[in-house]
């Protein structure tokens, strides 16, 4: 039986930001729920901007990579893109290939087929025969140490890029993209592997630009009057930036030889008291030089800091070379009929300005002004973005990484891209699978697409999928999708198969009832499912589990995790005894010796039950909010589309309704698999229908008053639409 829990709400503030925002109460309810407690934030949430993408030069070593890159491509050098054989490390490889072929780089790619995941050896000595000087991962390397090793001593640079949980001792790669890595302070954990390549080569798309590795300072000034020939300046801030990235600051007050009058205290809020200690302007302009060195300047208004600054500048008998680039002009140009004051620039680009007519505060902000800038302007950027956002977005969507922050962002603009691509890849798939534009979101692709992508990697053949994407080319489109399509028809049937005997074998050889992880040993069985058969398992079970299929003298399978459990964590307890392995918390792969088998099974049951509470274990309901069914309607399910996408990390809001009275209602599908039923309440009614709940209509009659937890679709009969529960549990 699972529990239901019902997260609490607070009514005044639904209330409030309800009022504020113009959203339903209910809409309200479920974005208190996701910890957006601000109009701001909601509003950010509903309307994400392409411009909330973060820097990629937080990275640390993006810079580093990106020269290596241009290196290559200026020098022609032979490029090697070395990818995985799931959807997310295809399209990762997409992203890579096509930008470096659009930049005339000579590039190849590779995706395994049989060998296992991540790097091996043997590629390596081949691609190096073949005159490789420079290899790139995506969405594997992290754990290659031995790997980039031998690169290494053949005379490749390695750059990796991956989004797994790096391993206590790091590849000695030329650079290393990735969120996971120690002491990292990329500050979005959760890319998928494509999008860490996005980044990567959003980054070099940069790199086109002039202000790509230039010390840029940023900076602005407080005065006690508007003129440079009778007033002074009472306080310095700037910021040194390269490639946006802070690196330094720069701020002092500075002691006036004047009185600072009352009406301009008033705007920035310095008085004399706050200067009286501080330096001279003589002495301040000394360290300011210094400080901006060769630097580009940027202010908002030059004209007016400038020329304060280059006054004062002349009375210590110095000079200010510097190019100097005014935000203000620019914005101009660029925003013709908007107010150009950095404060309604701020406003208007959705940055935080925590404190105005303050000269560190007011350089910051226009600092992130100029980025935005720069970014409208600097064309070869926004073409990259624009023309791989489909790409990173399935790929996205693909590897289950929770759809929040910039994975929002991916799948919210690049969804749409993908339906409207003209790649004939895509085009054909979308033909095939016969998807309707108004139908096609984040969880079709989940449930449509991706399934069909990754039956070819689970058979060895990821390559169909890769070139699926790349070729531009529709007759070989439609060659490689009956591929596909023939290996697809093979999984499915293969699925059933596996899954039986992974089930089955998965009882005998397991403590059903006792053991807190499954570890389940099978031979004479094709890869290519175990995945999808161990998340069969945890569903039917609510345990992680780890199935393996044995060959010789190794085991190779998948493990699958619940809430809480860190499996790669767990695995790497037991990692002297273990081939290879790499993941995610909550999904990994890995490799065992059949000699080590009983070992690791004691091994990792051990670590389980010491790590595994019988809370975890049992499975819960979390619910957002309650409704009664006079508050469901189409209307409201289209209110709750602005909260798309939805996946991983940003589920389908669940609703309960209490004391609501079951109508007509029947098992349906094959053997009744499925619960119809109808429910109403204040003369309202509503249909629903329940997955996988048809056993479950012995339990209820006609009449009789039942809570009900569901998430909301519309159902579209006849061109009608109509509200309906999708049912997730019932009770009387």
């Amino acid at each position: 039986m699972k529990q239901w829990k019902i997260k609490q709400s607070d009514i005044a503030l639904i209330d409030e930001l309800s009022a504020k925002t113009g959203y339903s109460k209910i809409v309200i309810s479920i974005l208190l729920q996701k910890g957006l407690n601000a109009p701001q934030q909601i509003e950010k949430f509903i309307h994400p901007r392409i411009s909330d993408l973060h820097n990629p030069f937080l990275f640390a070593d993006m810079e580093k990579a990106v020269k290596r890159i241009r290196l290559a491509i200026e020098k022609k050098e032979k490029i090697l893109i070395y990818g995985d054989r799931d959807v997310d490390g295809v399209t990762s490889t997409n992203i890579a290939y096509l930008y470096l072929k659009d930049l005339g780089a000579d590039v190849f790619w590779y995706v395994p087929s049989n060998e296992g995941y991540g790097l091996n050896n043997k590629l390596i000595e081949k691609y190096k025969k073949a005159g490789v000087g420079l290899i790139i991962t995506v969405d594997c390397g992290i754990t290659a140490v031995e790997e980039v090793n031998f690169a290494t001593s053949q005379g490749i640079d390695v750059i990796i890029t991956d989004h797994h949980e790096s391993p206590n001792e790091l590849p000695k790669a030329y650079s290393i993209i990735d969120p996971k890595c120690p002491n990292e302070l990329y500050p979005f954990k959760e890319l998928a592997g494509c999008g860490v390549a996005f980044k990567l080569f959003q980054a070099v798309a940069f790199s086109y630009s002039d202000y790509f590795a230039k010390d840029i300072v940023v900076l602005d000034i407080e005065t006690t009057g508007l003129s440079p020939l009778m007033d002074e300046i009472v306080e310095i801030g700037a910021v040194k930036i390269r490639n946006f990235i802070e690196i330094e600051k720069f701020a002092t007050l500075v002691k006036p030889k004047c009185t600072i009058p009352k009406n301009v205290s008033a705007i920035h809020g310095i008085t004399d008291d706050d200067c009286k200690l501080s330096p001279a302007i003589s002495e301040v302009m000394e360290k300011f030089l210094s400080f901006i060195g060769g630097s580009i300047l940027v202010a908002h208004n030059s004209n007016f800091d400038m020329a304060f600054l280059y006054r004062a500048a002349k009375k210590i008998k110095k000079e200010i070379p510097n190019a100097v680039i005014d935000t203000l002009e620019l914005s101009r140009k660029l925003y013709p009929f908007k107010s150009h004051g950095l404060d309604a620039l701020a406003k208007d680009m959705n940055i935080e300005m925590p404190q105005y007519h303050r000269a560190l505060s007011d350089a910051a902000t226009a600092s992130k002004v100029f980025e935005r800038l720069v970014l409208l302007q600097e064309k070869k950027q926004r073409k990259f973005i624009e023309e791989y956002l489909y790409l990173v977005s399935l790929g996205t969507v693909a590897d289950i990484v929770p759809l929040v922050n910039e994975n929002r962002i991916f799948v919210k603009y690049g969804v749409p891209l993908l339906y409207n691509s003209k790649k004939p890849g895509i085009c054909a798939m979308i033909d095939n699978l016969q998807i309707e534009k108004k139908s096609f979101n984040a969880k079709k692709v989940s449930w449509s697409i991706v399934p069909l992508l990754n039956s070819a990697g689970r058979y060895g053949k990821a390559a169909l999928s890769a070139e699926l994407l790349i070729t531009d080319d529709k007759a070989r489109a439609d060659i490689l999708l009956d591929e596909i399509l023939e290996i697809n028809g093979e999984r499915k049937g293969l699925q059933k198969i596996n899954i039986k005997s992974f089930v089955d074998e998965t009882v005998k050889q397991n403590d059903i009832e006792n053991d807190k992880i499954f570890v389940t040993v099978v031979d004479n069985l094709k890869h290519g499912v175990t995945g999808i058969a161990a998340n069969q398992i945890i569903r039917e079970f609510g345990k992680p589990v780890i199935l393996l299929i044995l060959e010789n003298d190794e085991a190779m399978g998948a493990a699958r995790s619940i809430k809480g459990f860190d499996m790669v964590s767990a695995i790497e307890k037991c990692k002297d005894i273990v081939v290879k392995y790499g993941g995610h918390k909550a999904a990994a792969g890995l490799t065992v010796a059949k000699k080590n088998l009983e070992e690791f099974i004691k091994r990792i049951k051990f670590v389980a039950n010491s790590l595994i509470t019988d809370e975890m274990l049992v499975p819960h309901l979390s619910i957002d909010t309650m409704i009664s069914v006079s508050d469901i309607s189409v209307n409201l399910i289209k209110e709750l589309e602005l909260l798309e996408p939805y996946g991983f990390g940003n589920e389908h809001p669940i609703f309960v309704a209490n004391d609501i009275v079951l109508g007509d209602f029947s098992s349906v599908g094959i053997d009744g698999a499925h619960l119809r039923a109808r429910f109403k309440n204040d003369k309202m009614g509503v249909g629903g229908i329940g997955w996988q709940l048809g056993r479950r209509a012995a339990d209820f009659r006609k009449g009789q008053k039942v809570d009900v937890v569901f998430h909301l679709e519309i159902n579209v009969w006849q061109s009608r639409e109509s509200a309906q529960l999708m049912i997730l549990d019932i009770k009387s």
